[in-house]
């Protein structure tokens, strides 16, 4: 257990990372896709994210909000829930992205702890009262795909300061952002895109799962265990 426990906090402690890096804002991109004034307009702002228009789908991930993550990964969302493999398919994490839980899985056992596991970026900024904002940039075409190029700015409820990352998002996909990249400049590519129900048994998890480091709050440390007292020495 100690090996499991382990792997997946290496793996999954980068939600924490993820979720650290959000009060420092940072400029969308490095690179400016053509701007076409016809389909360039006002921003618009909701309370909805535009990425929740796609509760159903698979695809392959390549790249992350941090470093390490170049390895593809397989991905899946099923309302709420996401799930996204790891080590080659041996280990995988749940996330509930409402509850902001993730449970990290292998075949040796479960281990759960609080916080969006980090290849949920950026599906997991989906909380009540956050606030986006569109604004159109242009259009490119990103492997073979046409898209609308935008930039999207998170404000969150609880911390002060709002994010901005900018989206490809492919015109043959409904829009599903096939390319993102982060506010500290790294690039996220998905392929392989499906959209539609997903396999229900991928994001069964097991009932019970032993607890981990709770990343929404990080800086509690897990509470010390008290010393095992030694059996009082025979007269």
């Amino acid at each position: 257990m100690g090996k499991l426990i382990a792997a997946c906090l290496l793996t999954g402690c980068l939600g924490l990372e993820v979720w650290a890096q959000v009060p420092s804002a940072q400029p969308a991109t490095s690179q400016t896709p053509v701007t076409d004034p016809q389909t360039t307009s006002n921003s618009t702002t909701s309370d909805v994210s535009p990425l929740d228009k796609f509760k159903e789908f698979s695809a392959i991930m390549v790249g992350g909000p941090l470093a390490g993550l170049q390895d593809p990964s397989h991905i899946y969302r099923s309302g709420d829930l996401m799930r996204m493999e790891a080590n080659q398919g041996n280990i995988f994490h749940v996330t509930d992205l409402v509850k902001q839980d993730t449970y990290g899985i292998t075949k040796r056992g479960c281990l759960k702890y609080k916080g969006p596991y980090a290849r949920a970026y950026p599906f997991s900024f989906t909380q009540p009262g956050n606030k986006y904002e569109i604004t159109p940039v242009g259009k490119e075409t990103v492997d073979g795909h046409p898209t609308q190029v935008v930039d999207l700015t998170i404000s969150f409820t609880k911390v002060p300061n709002p994010i901005k990352i900018r989206m490809w998002e492919a015109d043959d996909l409904q829009g599903f952002p096939i390319k993102i990249e982060t506010k500290l400049h790294r690039t996220i590519l998905y392929s392989n895109v499906v959209l539609g129900p997903q396999d229900p048994t991928l994001f069964i998890v097991p009932d019970q799962c032993q607890n981990g480091i709770d990343q929404s709050q990080p800086n509690k440390a897990p509470a010390a265990k008290s010393p095992a007292k030694s059996p009082p020495k025979s007269q």
